[in-house]
């Protein structure tokens, strides 16, 4: 049973990784310098819409 919730939180781990650094890798999210409302708004902005588009391109294959 321990094993399983070990095997469990790994994937979860990895998942929430994965989400936060797909966008960032791709270069959609530039990371922020410094502490701007500008340079957060950016990166809030490129870490959404990166995700939009994978969503769009996603379910146009059933549409």
């Amino acid at each position: 049973m321990k094993r399983n919730v070990k095997i469990v939180t790994i994937i979860v781990v990895v998942l929430i990784a994965a989400f936060l650094l797909l966008p960032i890798l791709s270069g959609n999210a530039p990371i922020p310098e410094n502490i701007s409302a500008r340079e957060i708004g950016e990166f809030i902005g490129g870490f959404a819409r990166y995700w939009i588009d994978v969503l769009r391109s996603a379910f146009s294959f059933f549409l």
